[in-house]
């Protein structure tokens, strides 16, 4: 399938995913507005059949086009006989940090983890880390729960403790560092949770309902944030780095507010959460915090730790 082909089938799926009918004129002109290509009927048509042909149910000799039965055209496409996975690797990638496909990143890392394999098979000298992300298989359904704003309720199982149920109204789908999170608010607890998707059991939606802040801004919450743990305040952090590793900071960031503030030295707007934390230490003696004053202290605190026990392990083994 061509890329084009492919671009206007995006662009009907995002009409039809609504489960209401349409007729011809409207996804020409969606098509158009999407693709920036204008379109036949005979097109449309074929286009449409297309789409039957991949398992949606589309009534034939209607005047309009809908889906009778939900339909996942980003599923069919991974395991659909169409051609190449390249051309669906970029589109979706173009495509996937829109409105309209956030939360489908699953679909996104089993097409790329199929073509990274099929490439490795014909090129040994390229290798590829494969990570098994436990709790993806529940994405598919807590994204449809985020779009149709359904409560759920949840078996979630902590380490080292029972199962127990929770109440979550699911805002958000987050990665962060091979591990799979559901944002939500939580009743109850009457503020914003987040859930490792490995420790969620179960769920299933709920009709019961309960009051929660709509007008918290959870977006803005997560965007100054590394990671995804919901504690700290948001603060300017200052870190000077080594001359050998500051480099390495400047071509990766830690952050989408990284400034340059001098020679070695950075800034960054998050919140001290754990995850920034270990951000940090993982650069070992190759930074300094400078500022806030707590942070430092409390790296400063968790390094004499570490420093003490390798002590004590030193007095063991004389």
């Amino acid at each position: 399938m061509d890329k084009k082909r492919l671009e206007r089938l995006f662009a009907i799926h995002q009409k039809l995913r609504t489960m209401q009918a349409y007729n011809a004129q409207t996804l020409i002109e969606a098509i158009a507005e999407k693709v920036e290509q204008h379109i036949s009927d005979r097109t449309l048509r074929d286009d449409i059949q297309d789409l039957r042909d991949m398992g949606a149910e589309i009534p034939k000799r209607a005047k309009s086009y809908r889906y009778v039965v939900p339909f996942s055209f980003l599923e069919k496409l991974d395991d659909s006989y169409y051609g190449s996975l390249n051309e669906a690797v970029a589109l979706l990638r173009q495509v996937s940090k829109t409105k309209e496909f956030l939360g489908l990143e699953d679909i996104l890392l089993r097409l790329e983890q199929r073509l990274s394999l099929t490439e490795a098979e014909k090129n040994a000298t390229i290798a590829f880390e494969v990570i098994e992300l436990k709790g993806k298989e529940h994405l598919p359904k807590l994204y449809q729960a985020i779009q149709n704003r359904r409560f759920i309720r949840v078996d979630y199982e902590p380490f080292g403790k029972p199962i127990y149920q929770r109440h979550i109204f699911p805002l958000l789908l987050k990665e962060y560092n091979n591990r799979w999170f559901l944002i939500g608010w939580e009743n109850g607890k009457n503020d914003i949770q987040n859930l490792p998707l490995d420790r969620i059991e179960n769920f299933h939606e709920t009709h019961e309902v309960f009051g929660y802040d709509t007008y918290f801004d959870w977006r803005e919450r997560f965007k100054n944030m590394i990671g995804t743990t919901l504690e700290g305040t948001l603060e300017t952090v200052r870190l000077r780095f080594s001359e050998s590793r500051f480099p390495y900071v400047m071509t990766k960031k830690l952050h989408h507010s990284q400034e340059l503030v001098e020679e070695r030295m950075i800034s960054i707007r998050v919140y001290t959460n754990r995850e920034l934390i270990a951000k940090i230490l993982e650069f070992g003696a190759d930074v300094e915090v400078l500022e806030p004053v707590i942070l430092r202290q409390k790296i400063a605190e968790i390094l004499e730790k570490a420093s003490a026990k390798y002590g004590e392990g030193n007095a063991a083994i004389s």
